[in-house]
């Protein structure tokens, strides 16, 4: 716990008037609402009682002797599971002290005092509703025995993919949020990261890590599909694969790139064409990784589904939102309440995620900044989606009608990736073919004035020409 406050920290305190956090009792003849209150207290955010100050916030203390520190200790040890709650006494002056009684947010909870639980609301204290109660300790039982920290059962490091490990390694220590070097052990990278739990893998390591999650994790899986027209009377690709999330996660990329056209219009005032990404793939991304790392991994039969149609794109996956959230508060500041933590650190650190909690808004300030009508985020029937909803507008006309599949999922792959060298947008490609391959379908988009190429032997780039 923190250091003994100082008088003059209690009149800071006292001085911020009764919050969440702070409650004024006179006397400990007040004792029981006291006890109440600091219940609440560990039921929320933690909090500080002071006995000893009148509700105007004078400090008027009490006499404290050993019998009434003695009271205040017993009534502290009616509160259940037991909490760690600090108990200091402060003098004031003339005899008289003011007791202190401060608790962090409880990890046990939920907490009851003689035998009733109590909630911190604003500046006042409750009772909580039996289903309140039983929703936290639901919350406590999720927070000790969530799915993604448990053992793989029969799981060894030896299977867990060692390349993309090191390139989390790579990745992480480029955004500074992570100290280590590529060459590190798998074993010891997975466990900085906390993904062992005595030496073996936890299920969150599987969902992150595996080389072959099939067939023990087939919820380790993503549907991706193209419709005609704008319903799901006909498909046309309908593919899905398993394994760790970083594969699904290029996988899906490489689908955007074969099916998402590239829209194409004539800026006004200049004699050129402009050329740009039916959706952002800043925002598809974002969608994505939302749906990873905040995806119910507890259902096996469940996976992520990507849905293309003329109109629309839509990312789901299985899991509700938070009792706390609705798809309307995504859309401003919200709490993180984050279902994997430990899957969730791992995008952190990799740079995927850029803030906890604003995943939800970034994709809608991406789309505002190109122009798109505003997403839609929907919960229904136990799953999350988010609906995007494609450009509209006159002038705007699909460039590269006129090329095969494999030529439009390169362009699509360049105008994603920006100025990229040759492998990079191999990589990118669905079952990428050979260099020699990439090397003919961009000389096509050189040719055909779609990309421009500079530089010679392995620094040559490539991007959108325009």
């Amino acid at each position: 716990m923190k250091p003994a406050p100082t008088f003059a920290e209690i009149e800071r305190l006292v001085a911020s008037e009764e919050s969440e956090t702070l409650e004024l009792k006179r006397t400990t003849g007040e004792l029981r609402k006291a006890m109440e209150t600091l219940c609440g207290f560990l039921n929320r955010d933690g909090g500080t009682v002071l006995i000893g100050v009148a509700p105007n916030g004078r400090i008027v203390g009490q006499q404290v002797t050993d019998s009434t520190l003695h009271d205040v200790t017993a009534a502290v040890r009616n509160i259940e599971p037991a909490a760690l709650v600090d108990v200091v006494r402060i003098s004031v002056g003339d005899g008289r002290d003011v007791i202190v009684l401060r608790a962090a947010a409880g990890a046990q909870g939920p907490y009851t005092y003689d035998g009733r639980a109590f909630i911190r609301v604003g500046n006042t204290t409750r009772r909580l509703k039996r289903e309140e109660y039983e929703r936290l300790v639901l919350a406590r039982l999720h927070s000790q025995y969530r799915w993604e920290t448990l053992p793989a059962e029969g799981w060894e490091v030896a299977d867990l993919d060692a390349d993309e490990i090191r390139q989390t390694v790579v990745e992480a220590v480029a955004a500074k949020r992570l100290s280590a070097v590529p060459s590190e052990a798998p074993e010891t990278v997975v466990q900085r990261l906390g993904l062992l739990v005595d030496e073996r893998p936890t299920q969150a390591a599987v969902v992150l890590f595996a080389k072959e999650p099939m067939p023990h994790f087939p919820q380790c899986a993503i549907r991706l599909a193209r419709f005609r027209g704008v319903t799901k009377s006909e498909f046309i690709d309908n593919r899905q694969f398993h394994g760790h999330a970083f594969s699904l996660l290029r996988r899906a990329e490489a689908f955007f790139d074969l099916h998402l056209p590239i829209a194409s219009r004539v800026v006004p005032g200049k004699m050129r064409r402009e050329d740009r990404p039916q959706y952002p793939a800043e925002a598809l991304r974002e969608a994505l990784v939302n749906a990873f790392c905040h995806r119910d991994y507890s259902e096996a039969g469940a996976s992520i589904g990507v849905s293309i149609y003329d109109d629309r794109l839509e990312v789901w996956s299985w899991g509700r939102l938070p009792d706390e959230i609705t798809p309307e508060k995504l859309r401003v500041d919200h709490p993180s309440i984050r279902r994997n933590d430990l899957i969730a650190d791992v995008f952190y650190r990799r740079g995927y995620i850029e803030k906890w909690g604003r995943g939800t808004q970034r994709i809608l300030e991406i789309c505002q900044h190109a122009g798109l009508r505003e997403p839609e985020f929907i919960e229904r029937s136990g799953e999350t989606g988010v609906r995007f909803w494609a450009a509209i507008g006159a002038g705007t006309d699909v460039a590269g009608a006129d090329l095969t599949p494999r030529q439009r999922e390169v362009l699509n792959a360049v105008a994603a990736l920006g100025e990229v060298g040759i492998e990079e947008i191999r990589q990118r490609l669905y079952n990428p073919p050979s260099i020699r391959m990439v090397q003919r379908l961009l000389s096509a988009l050189v040719e055909s004035g779609r990309v421009s190429r500079t530089g010679k032997g392995r620094s040559t780039r490539y991007r959108l020409s325009g």
